[in-house]
């Protein structure tokens, strides 16, 4: 059972890995036009609150890979609601808050990427791999009759 966990483990770490570096290039090949020194102070803000969500979009996906080693627990594997959560319940949280906090400041009404909607994206194709993990991880459990 410990090499199952261990193994949708660094699944999850792996496509930890490979969002997080896709969302630095995102922000790395956002344009910014050219303008006053205004203009570019606030892109270079724009710049360090990006990087800021990227560290904390770090720090919340590690947490929730970490969540996965619950699935240690005979109470928690055995429960599909309870195994359901430590997969999904801290993303679909940072979803929820996310959309929420983009319904209260507003929806952009230009095309310009928000540092929200990039959070966003990400947040959600993270929740669509660990819904992917979560039906193989319990097809597997089933298979090798680990579940009761």
């Amino acid at each position: 059972m410990k090499r199952i966990i261990f193994k949708f483990w660094l699944i999850n770490i792996l496509i930890n890995i490979a969002l997080f570096i896709t969302y630095r290039i995102v922000i790395s090949e956002t344009n910014h036009a050219d303008g006053n020194f205004l203009e570019t102070l606030l892109q270079i803000l724009d710049i360090v609150l990006n990087l800021a969500y990227s560290f904390i979009y770090l720090i919340a996906i590690t947490f929730c890979s970490f969540a996965l080693f619950l699935n240690l627990i005979d109470k928690i594997r055995n429960n599909l609601y309870l195994s359901l959560l430590t997969f999904l319940g801290i993303p679909l949280f940072c979803v929820i808050f996310i959309i929420s906090k983009i319904l209260t400041d507003g929806l952009p009404i230009d095309n310009n990427v928000t540092v929200f909607r990039n959070l966003l994206i990400f947040s959600i194709i993270y929740l669509l791999f660990t819904t992917l993990e979560i039906l193989l991880f319990r097809k597997k459990l089933k298979k090798s009759g680990l579940n009761e």
